[in-house]
């Protein structure tokens, strides 16, 4: 059976690589700050540093070697930094990425986590510990994504191995393991579904139905909202904070959308909320579809293997029964 989790994201951690040793991509115009992230991030044992000083050089690295996070400034020669961002994650969707900004207006905040940057570092550098922590942060981050992937590859496996290698399991938990594995394959391969509730932005909400989401309007007080697959949720709605970190312990899954009017202050809150953010103001409308349906989809395949790993349970419970 051709399973849908042998195949390679592109994020494949210390898996294939050879080496307990993560990767960091620096790239910066100015040699003191290449040199200042070298010197910085030697130190540490198990991290590799690759230098570029531009994203065209960049670029050329990510094509030919994979890296666990990339620091980049934003205002490069040529392509910006945004962009680089951008064109990264589209080769390497599992590689974190922290942009380096001389000021923390809302504009450039908004622009680098649009892009895919899950951090933000301030040059001057004041503190080198800080950058250091930042780009451990960023490692653990992705450390987490890889541990869940590997977790989900190793049941699925284990379960097609099982169903090969038959035994005298019951029939009805043969079926049940049959079923649920076809069903988690099928699972990375259809359009995933669910609602998404749109709180505070008209534009939004059109955006997403023009893209054949389900997606509805709804209060920011509406009981509703807790039913609902994904929360896009705008900065500019009525005590938006409030309501992102009570959902952040309820099952919708939130996305929260810089407002018109968002300033710095909202988007430090949402970093530290840590939930995912989209800025109308300097990227794409169509990073939200992108992302709601990302969402949609992990939600998909995690409901597809906890059923599988469910059936698995079964299965090995009929096999020392029979």
């Amino acid at each position: 059976m051709d399973l849908p989790f042998e195949t390679d994201e592109g994020g494949g951690g210390e898996e294939g690589r050879g080496t307990l040793a993560s990767t960091v991509l620096v790239v910066d115009d100015e040699p003191v700050v290449r040199d200042v992230c070298a010197r910085l991030l030697a130190r540490e044992p198990d991290l590799v540093v690759s230098l570029a000083e531009d994203a065209e050089e960049a670029l050329v690295l990510l094509r030919s070697q994979r890296f666990d996070v990339l620091i980049t400034d934003k205002n490069l020669p040529g392509l910006g930094g945004v962009e680089l961002i951008a064109e990264a994650r589209a080769l390497q969707p599992a590689l974190e990425a922290v942009m380096i900004t001389g000021y923390s207006s809302s504009e450039s905040v908004i622009a680098a986590f649009a892009a895919g940057a899950s951090d933000y570092i301030l040059k001057p550098f004041e503190d080198l510990r800080l950058v250091r922590a930042k780009v451990r942060a960023a490692l653990e981050r992705r450390s987490e994504r890889v541990r869940g992937r590997e977790l989900a590859r190793r049941v699925a496996r284990e379960a097609a191995e099982l169903l090969y290698a038959g035994g005298q399991a019951s029939d009805e938990a043969r079926e049940q393991l049959e079923t649920q594995l076809r069903a988690y394959e099928q699972a990375s391969k259809v359009a995933p579904g669910g609602q998404v509730a749109v709180v505070g932005s008209a534009e939004a909400l059109r955006t997403l139905l023009d893209e054949g989401l389900e997606a509805v309007a709804l209060p920011p007080d509406s009981p509703a909202l807790l039913g609902a697959a994904v929360v896009v949720l705008e900065t500019g709605a009525p005590h938006w904070w409030e309501l992102a970190e009570r959902l952040q312990s309820a099952s919708p899954d939130v996305v929260l959308l810089a407002g018109p009017h968002a300033d710095l202050a909202d988007l430090l809150d949402a970093i530290t909320l840590r939930l995912e953010l989209v800025g109308f103001g300097t990227s794409s409308p169509q990073s939200l579809p992108e992302r709601v349906r990302m969402l949609l989809m992990r939600r998909s395949l995690q409901r597809a293997q906890a059923a599988l790993a469910s059936a698995l349970a079964v299965f090995r419970e009929s096999l020392e029964q029979g």
